[in-house]
C-alpha cells in the first residue's frame, strides 16, 4: 500500500474540508458573513437560517459533493482497502471544522450513503427512533434533536459492524463518529439560536423580520458611521408567535401539552383582539440572558419595541408601543421587557395593526444605554406637509420622549436648505430664539440630510439627543405622509413640459398600460394587487412616475435598493445580489425572449398594421373637407350653423382607432430603447459607434440644410459672397422649384413638432413660415453646416459587437417615426372636431379642445346634446399658465407640490458659481445665454441655448447654437445626440435653467465636466 499517496489522500481530503464552500454560497444569494451571525459556525443549518433557502440549497450540494469526493477517491485508488475511503472522512471533517467553521455532519452523511447505503439508511432510522424516545422523554424541543444527532453519529460504527464485519472499517467509522461527536458538544446549535431568545447587537446586520423595523433601521446606521447609542435586541422565540407562545425548550423543558395549550390561548386572544394584559408568568427569561445584558450595559438602561411593521416604510405604528425606562436592576429590567412585549397585544395596537392591514407577528425588545439628555427632540429631513425642502426641528430640555409625547410645546425650528448660501444667515437668526446652540442646529441640519441621502432619498422622522458632548440618533423611520414619492427622472423625457388634460388623457392609460405588461411578464403572479395605472400622474401639469410603485417592483425583481435613488436622485444602480435576481430568472427570461423578437414582430406589425394604417389616414385627410356644416335660417331670418353630427362621429371613431393603433407601437416604443441600451452595454458600444443617419431629428435636419444649400446657390455667384434675408427671401419666393423642394420637406417632416408625445403642440406642417424663415436664415450662412456621413474605423471585433445594436437603432428609429406620425394624425383629427366646435360655439378659440379630456369629448359628440366647456376650459388654461411659470421640483414627496419661491441666481452671489449637471457632448464654449421656451424662438448668432427639454422638433434650433442648456435630460435624450452628432458641446440636468439664467447673462460651458460657470 503506497504511503505517499495514502498521506496525499489525506492532505487533500483536509485542504477540501477546510475550503469555505458554505460561506462562499452564502455571501453569493444574500451577501451575507455566517461568521459573524448567529453562533458563528459556518454550517449548512445556518446558512437556511441566515441565509435564505436558495443559499440553504446551494450550501447542502456544496456539502454533498464534498462528502462524496474522497470517499470516490479512496474507492478509486484503494479499490481493495474500503476502510480508507471512511478514514479520508475524518481529516475532511477535521478541516471543515478546524478552518471552514463546520460541523462537517452532512459530509459524513453523504460519504456514508455513497460508501454503504445500508450503514447510512441504518444509522439514519436509529437516529429518528432516538428522536422519538427522546421526545416522550423531554418533549418536543432542541435538546431531543440534538440527543438524536450524537446517537445517530455513535450508532454509525455499530451499524458498519453489524453490515460490513470488518474491524478496519469499524476503526476508522469509530473516529469519524467521535470527532463528530466532540464538535456537536462545542459547536453552538444554530437552529436553537434561531428558535430561542436571540440577543443581537446593532453592531449586527441584522433581519428586520426578526429584530424590527425600528432595530434593522438603527443597525444601518450605526454600522454606516452615524452615533447611534450601543443598542441589543432580544428577539421572540418564533416568527408568527405572540407573548403566550413563548416557550423556552431549551432552559425549561416545557411539557408538549403545556405549550400547546399556551399556543391555543395565544390564537384565541389574537384573534379576539383582547387588550387583556398577559401575566409575566407566562414569560420566560433566561437568567443568564438578564445578566449578559447587564454585563454589556451596566449603568442605567432603556427598554424600546421593535415590532414587525414599527418604523416601517408604510406604517409608523407611532406611540403604539411602550418604552421603559430609565431601568438599573435585574428585575426591572425583566419586568421592563415583559411589559414592553406584553403592549403588542394592548387593544388600541390590535386595531391599529388590523387597520393598517399589518400581521400580528412578534415583538423584538431594543435594550439600548439610557442617554441623560440637556434637550432633546424630533428632526424631520423635509417638511412632512408638503415635502418642501426645510428641515423641522422640534426641542424640549430633557428627553425625547417629552417631544414625541405631545403634553408640551416644543420649540419649533424651519431651516430651508434650498439655499445653501443662505443656511448659515438661517441658523444664526433663529439661534436668538432658539434653546439650541448654533453649531448644534447646524449638526442636526447635516445629520438630517445624510440620513435621507443614506436612505436612498427617502424623507426621514428622525429622534435625536444631545448629551452636552455629542448628537445620538435615537430613531429614523419614513415620513410615511410623504408618500408616494413621484420623480420627474424618465418622465421628463417621455413627456416634457405643461401637459394638457387631453394629451395626459390619452397618453397616460398607454403608457401605464405598456409599462403594466412588461412588469407582468417579469412578476408573473406577484404582479397581482399592484395598480398600474397608478404609475404615473400629472401635478403642476406635469408628468411624474411613480417612485414608490417602481420602487417596489424594482424591490420584487431583485433590483438593489438603488433603484429608488436612481428614479429620486437620477443616480446609478448597483449590481443586483444574484440571491435575488435567481428567482425572476423566468419572468426575465420571458422579457428577454420579447426583446429577442422584438426587430421581428415589429417588421411584421410595420407591414400588416402601421404602414396601412398611416396609408389609410392620409387618404382619409384628402377625401374629408376641412368642415362640414349646414346652413339653415332661423325664423328671425338668421344663418346659423350646425355642425354634421354624423362626421362628428366619424372623426371620433377615427381618434378612437388611432388609439388601438397607438397601443402596439408605445409598446415597442418602450421596449425599442430599453433593448438597445441593454446591448450597448453588454457590448460596450458608444454613441459615437451608432450611425443614427435615419433618425428623424437627424435626418429632417440634414434634408433642410440640402435645401438651405441649394437656395444659398441660387442666391449668390461666390460662395463666400454675403447675402442678405431680404435678397433670400426674394430668391426662395421667384423660385418655384425650391418652394416645391420645401413643400416636399413639410409633407415628410411635416408630422415632427417640439414634443413628440404631446398632441397639444403644432407639428411642423402647421407653422411653414417659421420653418421658411429658419431654411432663410441656414442659408445666409457660408457654411450651412452639411456634415458628411462619419466614418469611423473599427476593428473586427468592434464591428461585431456594433452589428448587435446598429439593427436595433435603425429599428428603435422607424418605431419612432411611426409613433410621431400616429400622434400627429391624431392631433390633426383632433383639429377638425375642434373646427366643428368652434362653428358651433361650444369653443371660443383655437386650441381650446386640449383643455378637455377625451372622455368628456365622447360624451359631448355621443350625446348630441348643446354643451358649453368655457368655465372647465377658462379654468383649466389659467391653472397650466401658473404651472408653466412656477418651478417644477424633480421629485414631490405625497400628492401635493410643495410651496416655493421663484428662485434667480443673481450674478457673484452664490457660494460657487459653477453649476454640476450631466455631461452630454464633450467641447468647451464661452457665450451668451438665450433663453428658449419654444423651438419657433428667434436663437440669434452665437448665442448658448438654454431650453427646458429637447425632443426631435428643437433640432433645427439646437443645429444654431453654439452650446446648449437643458432643464432635463440625459446623455440619450434628443438634444445629446444632435449635439453630439455635431460636437456641440452640451450639458443636461440643470434644474430650473430657463429661470435661473437670464438673456445676455454670460457662461461657460464645459460639455466635458458637465457643468456651466456664471462669468457675470
Amino acid at each position: 500500500m503506497p504511503l505517499g499517496t495514502i498521506a496525499l489522500l489525506l492532505a487533500a481530503s483536509f485542504s477540501l474540508g477546510a475550503l469555505p464552500l458554505t460561506g462562499w454560497a452564502v455571501r453569493v444569494f444574500s451577501r451575507r458573513d455566517l461568521r459573524g451571525l448567529g453562533t458563528g459556525n459556518v454550517g449548512v443549518s445556518a446558512a437556511f437560517i441566515h441565509g435564505g433557502k436558495l443559499a440553504g440549497i446551494a450550501a447542502v450540494l456544496a456539502e454533498i459533493a464534498r462528502g462524496i469526493v474522497p470517499v470516490l477517491a479512496g474507492r478509486f485508488c484503494f479499490p481493495d482497502a474500503p476502510a480508507i475511503a471512511i478514514a479520508l472522512l475524518i481529516p475532511l471533517v477535521a478541516g471543515r471544522y478546524a478552518i471552514a467553521r463546520g460541523g462537517g455532519v452532512t459530509n459524513a452523511v453523504w460519504g456514508l450513503l455513497v460508501f454503504s447505503p445500508p450503514v447510512a439508511v441504518s444509522s439514519g432510522i436509529w437516529g429518528l427512533l432516538a428522536w422519538r424516545l427522546a421526545q416522550r422523554w423531554w418533549g418536543e424541543g432542541d435538546r431531543a434533536r440534538l440527543f438524536a444527532s450524537r446517537c445517530g453519529c455513535l450508532c454509525t460504527p455499530i451499524w458498519v459492524w453489524v453490515w460490513r464485519q470488518s474491524l478496519p472499517e469499524f476503526l476508522a467509522a469509530a473516529g469519524l463518529a467521535v470527532l463528530l461527536a466532540a464538535i456537536n458538544f462545542s459547536q453552538g446549535d444554530d437552529m436553537a439560536l434561531s428558535k430561542s431568545e436571540q440577543l443581537f447587537s446593532l453592531d449586527d446586520s441584522l433581519d428586520a423580520a426578526i429584530c424590527g423595523d425600528k432595530a434593522a433601521k438603527l443597525s444601518q446606521l450605526k454600522r454606516a458611521g452615524f452615533n447611534v447609542p450601543a443598542g441589543f435586541i432580544l428577539s421572540s422565540k418564533e416568527e408568527g408567535s405572540s407573548a403566550t407562545d413563548y416557550v423556552t425548550d431549551v432552559t425549561d423543558g416545557t411539557k408538549k401539552e403545556e405549550g400547546r395549550r399556551k399556543k391555543e390561548e395565544g390564537r384565541r386572544k389574537k384573534e379576539e383582539g383582547r387588550g387583556e394584559k398577559i401575566n409575566t408568568e407566562h414569560l420566560s427569561i433566561p437568567d443568564a440572558l438578564i445578566q449578559n445584558i447587564k454585563a454589556k450595559i451596566p449603568d442605567r438602561i432603556i427598554v424600546r419595541s421593535s415590532a414587525a411593521g414599527e418604523d416601517g416604510d408604510l406604517s409608523s405604528a407611532a406611540g403604539q408601543y411602550q418604552t421603559i425606562g430609565p431601568v438599573s436592576t435585574q428585575a426591572e429590567l425583566i419586568d421592563a421587557i415583559n411589559r414592553c412585549r406584553q403592549s403588542y397585544w394592548t387593544a388600541e395596537a390590535v386595531t391599529y395593526r388590523r387597520q393598517r392591514h399589518l400581521p400580528d407577528t412578534q415583538m423584538a425588545v431594543l435594550i439600548q444605554p439610557y442617554i441623560d439628555s440637556q434637550f432633546a427632540g424630533v428632526m424631520f429631513s423635509r417638511n412632512p406637509l408638503d415635502g418642501g425642502s426645510q428641515v423641522i426641528i422640534e426641542a424640549l430640555p430633557g428627553g425625547a420622549e417629552a417631544v414625541v409625547g405631545g403634553q408640551c410645546t416644543p420649540v419649533h425650528l424651519e431651516i430651508d436648505f434650498s439655499k445653501s448660501e443662505s443656511l448659515e444667515k438661517q441658523l444664526t437668526e433663529l439661534k436668538s430664539n432658539s434653546i439650541i446652540a448654533q453649531s448644534i442646529l447646524a449638526e442636526l441640519v447635516k445629520q438630517a440630510q445624510e440620513i435621507e441621502a443614506f436612505f436612498h432619498g427617502i424623507p426621514q422622522d428622525i429622534e435625536w439627543s444631545w448629551d452636552g458632548k455629542k448628537v445620538w440618533i435615537l430613531q429614523s423611520r419614513p415620513i410615511t405622509n410623504l408618500q408616494p414619492f413621484w420623480t420627474r427622472t424618465i418622465a421628463a423625457e417621455v413627456i416634457p413640459g405643461a401637459i394638457r388634460p387631453l394629451t395626459w388623457s390619452i397618453n397616460r392609460p398607454l403608457t401605464c398600460g405598456v409599462w403594466g405588461e412588461i412588469f407582468q411578464v417579469v412578476l408573473g403572479d406577484r404582479a397581482i394587487g399592484l395598480n398600474f395605472n397608478e404609475t404615473a400622474t400629472l401635478l403642476g401639469s406635469h408628468a411624474y412616475f411613480n417612485a414608490t410603485l417602481l420602487g417596489e417592483i424594482f424591490r420584487m425583481m431583485g433590483l438593489p435598493e438603488q433603484g429608488l435613488e436612481f428614479l429620486l436622485r437620477g443616480q446609478k444602480m448597483g449590481k443586483p445580489p444574484l440571491g435575488k435576481i435567481l428567482p425572476n430568472l423566468p419572468g426575465l427570461w420571458r422579457l428577454v425572449q420579447r426583446e429577442r423578437a422584438l426587430n421581428a414582430e415589429f417588421k411584421g406589425d410595420r407591414t400588416s398594421i402601421f404602414l396601412p394604417a398611416l396609408q389609410s389616414l392620409q387618404k382619409g385627410e384628402d377625401s374629408s373637407t376641412s368642415l362640414r356644416v349646414k346652413r339653415e335660417k332661423s325664423e328671425e331670418g338668421e344663418e346659423l350653423a350646425i355642425a354634421n353630427y354624423q362626421y362628428l362621429s366619424e372623426l371620433l371613431e377615427r381618434a378612437e382607432q388611432i388609439q388601438e393603433w397607438l397601443k402596439p407601437i408605445t409598446y415597442y416604443n418602450i421596449l425599442g430603447p430599453i433593448g438597445l441600451a441593454i446591448r450597448k452595454a453588454i457590448f460596450r458600444v458608444s454613441d459615437e459607434w451608432l450611425d443614427n443617419d435615419s433618425a428623424p431629428e437627424i435626418a429632417s435636419v440634414r434634408a433642410l440644410q440640402q435645401l438651405a444649400h441649394k437656395l444659398r446657390q441660387a442666391a449668390v455667384s461666390q460662395p463666400d459672397e454675403t447675402v442678405s434675408v431680404a435678397n433670400l427671401a426674394q430668391t426662395f419666393a421667384e423660385t418655384p422649384a425650391l418652394q416645391a423642394d420645401f413643400e416636399k420637406w413639410l409633407d415628410i417632416y411635416g408630422y415632427l413638432s417640439e414634443v413628440g408625445t404631446d398632441i397639444a403642440v403644432p407639428t411642423w406642417r402647421e407653422q411653414p413660415k417659421i420653418y421658411q424663415k429658419l431654411l432663410i436664415t441656414m442659408a445666409q450662412k457660408a457654411e450651412t453646416n452639411l456634415v458628411e456621413k462619419r466614418k469611423i474605423d473599427l476593428n473586427f471585433a468592434q464591428k461585431w459587437r456594433l452589428d448587435k445594436c446598429q439593427e436595433r437603432a435603425i429599428v428603435k428609429n422607424e418605431i419612432s417615426e411611426i409613433y410621431a406620425r400616429l400622434l400627429a394624425h391624431l392631433r390633426w383629427t383632433f383639429l377638425e372636431i375642434e373646427a366643428c366646435g368652434l362653428a358651433m360655439q361650444v369653443f371660443q378659440e383655437s386650441g381650446d379642445i386640449f383643455y378637455l379630456e377625451f372622455g368628456e369629448i365622447q360624451q359631448w359628440i355621443r350625446s348630441g346634446a348643446s354643451v358649453s366647456f368655457q368655465d372647465t376650459i377658462r379654468e383649466r388654461r389659467d391653472r397650466l399658465v401658473a404651472d408653466r411659470d412656477r418651478p417644477i421640483p424633480p421629485v414631490v414627496y405625497g400628492n401635493l407640490l410643495p410651496n416655493s419661491q421663484k428662485r434667480s441666481i443673481e450674478p457673484a452671489t452664490s457660494a460657487t458659481n459653477i453649476i454640476q449637471g450631466i455631461p452630454a457632448s464633450i467641447g468647451r464654449v464661452e457665450g451668451f445665454v438665450k433663453i428658449c421656451r419654444t423651438a419657433s424662438t428667434d436663437l440669434g448668432e452665437n448665442a448658448i441655448a438654454v431650453v427646458p427639454y429637447t425632443d426631435a422638433g428643437w433640432a433645427p434650433l439646437l443645429l444654431g447654437a453654439t452650446a446648449i442648456i437643458a432643464e432635463v435630460g440625459g446623455q440619450l435624450s434628443h438634444g445629446s445626440i444632435i449635439a453630439r452628432e455635431y460636437k456641440i458641446p452640451a450639458v443636461m440636468n440643470i434644474s430650473e435653467a430657463t429661470t435661473r439664467l437670464r438673456d445676455g447673462q454670460k457662461v461657460r460651458v464645459d460639455g466635458y465636466l458637465g457643468t456651466v460657470e456664471l462669468l457675470e
